[in-house]
């Protein structure tokens, strides 16, 4: 297995991820979201801080539990999105300047995507069955935005992928759609969650023939080429390169394959991730961290370039699973099927985001955290959208 994605209040395996709530304890901030967040002085630079910077010598192994800050407590529950009443915000993904987000907006009867930046709202696509239709896989970098949309929650297998220019606006391009079979049903693909970076967007999709194609899309000149065909999966950045698990055989554990995302060209990974066998989920950065679950599911480790080894970061018990990896800086988020969590890669210590459940997603200096309904049916607390720089670090305690 070998995925990286996103996930909406997972509590219990890929087959509950659809779900658009559970019961939770909610956080305790105002369900209508009103905070800080929107008021922000935008960053200048989507380039991290330095005082983000993941630290030249590894941090200890078996990272230690602390509390949650109260200055990330202020942060988390002041920097809320503006949710407004009778209106859910779930976030699909930042923007690296920590004032961007990319959002699916239900409201009454309607769903639509929208693009939030700097405390303003641009309506990018109203969804046209909104009961069936869901905005899935996401990815912005700084202008475009590609993300699919998801036609069957019961088939993930029926997709269209979209390109948007947030520059000049307009209606989103389709740039791909899933392909069927000789009876015309869509054939499987790996979960279609796009990456994108420097205009340059990629994606794995299904083949009528039963395999699949990677596939590098240049907004600049509209060109889709196939870079791996075969049985690749779910791709992601590392260090500007594009990253995707594969296996050499049936049955075998994935290994992983790079090309430059640039111009697609094949690319050296570095020794540590050419050796990662099998990853359940992995994520990279443009900083050039790598963080990854191992094969069954239960162990989560770090690494930048630099770092003799691989850092073990958590080990959950069986019948925990360590899932839905994000990365921005200096941190590393999952969730283990009861809550997030967040690792700090400068001090070797994690502690715990959200009350109950909840998502995250991350990149740059950017940290979403979404949180769930208090009850099943019931309101959900407004996300929030901070930034990392604004985060002290965590304690240490080794």
């Amino acid at each position: 297995m070998a995925t990286s994605g996103r996930r909406w209040l997972a509590a219990g395996g890929v087959a509950a991820l659809l779900l658009a709530g559970c019961d939770t304890a909610a956080d305790p901030a105002p369900h209508d979201g009103a905070g800080s967040a929107a008021s922000r002085t935008p960053s200048a630079s989507p380039t991290p801080p330095a005082a983000t910077a993941v630290p030249d010598a590894a941090p200890a192994a078996d990272f230690c539990s602390v509390g949650q800050p109260a200055s990330w407590q202020r942060a988390l529950h002041g920097d809320r999105l503006p949710q407004r009443a009778g209106e859910t915000l779930v976030v699909h993904a930042v923007g690296a300047d920590g004032d961007t987000a990319v959002l699916d907006d239900r409201n009454g009867d309607g769903r639509t995507v929208v693009f939030w930046r700097d405390g303003r709202r641009t309506r990018v696509l109203t969804l046209a069955h909104p009961d069936t239709d869901q905005l899935y896989g996401a990815a912005f970098d700084g202008r475009y935005l590609v993300f699919s949309v998801s036609h069957n929650p019961n088939d993930l297998s029926a997709w269209t992928l979209y390109g948007w220019d947030s520059v000049t606006g307009g209606t989103p391009r389709r740039l791909a759609g899933n392909a069927v079979d000789t009876a015309g049903n869509p054939v499987p693909s790996p979960l279609l969650y796009p990456v994108v970076a420097a205009g340059v967007a990629a994606w794995t999709a299904g083949r009528a023939d039963g395999t699949t194609a990677l596939h590098r899309y240049s907004f600049a000149t509209g060109t889709d080429e196939v870079v791996r065909a075969g049985h690749p999966g779910a791709p992601f950045l590392f260090d500007g390169d594009l990253v995707w698990p594969e296996s050499p055989r049936p049955d075998a554990l994935t290994e992983l394959h790079a090309v430059r995302l640039a111009d697609g060209a094949p690319a050296r990974l570095p020794a540590t991730l050419a050796a990662v066998r099998g990853p359940a989920f992995i994520v990279g950065t443009a900083g050039g961290v790598a963080a990854w679950v191992s094969a069954d599911v239960r162990t989560l480790y770090a690494w930048r370039p630099g770092w003799r080894n691989p850092v073990r970061v958590r080990h959950v018990s069986t019948g925990r699973n360590v899932q839905w990896v994000r990365a921005a800086g200096p941190l590393v988020t999952w969730d283990d099927g009861t809550a997030q969590f967040a690792a700090d890669l400068r001090t070797g210590a994690f502690t715990k985001l959200t009350p109950r459940y909840g998502y995250t997603e991350a990149t740059g200096d950017a940290l979403a955290v979404g949180y769930a309904p208090a009850a099943k049916g019931g309101a959900t607390a407004a996300p929030s959208l901070v930034r990392v720089s604004e985060l002290p670090p965590l304690p240490g305690c080794h």
